[in-house]
């Protein structure tokens, strides 16, 4: 059974990879890239739970900006 926070920690760095914006959540959450990094791919198995919740944070504030901006994604 997983938890919550990995659960959401799967979710965040599914996201992350999808979209390869590792340098822009580090620049919105106030994280170095290496930190991002290491998250993402696995390198730092554990991860503070206030790191997490940056990195949500940014990524939940990208998701609001991309969805209320237009733009041109390419072809689908």
């Amino acid at each position: 059974m997983t938890s919550i926070i990995e659960k959401t920690r799967e979710e965040v760095v599914t996201y992350i990879l999808r979209n390869r914006i590792r340098q822009r959540v580090a620049d919105v959450a106030g994280l170095h890239l290496n930190t991002v990094s290491e998250i993402v791919s696995g390198r730092r198995k554990t991860c503070n739970i206030d790191t997490l919740i940056k990195i949500e944070a940014a990524v939940n504030q990208i998701k609001e900006t991309k969805e209320s901006q237009w733009y041109y994604g390419g072809p689908k």
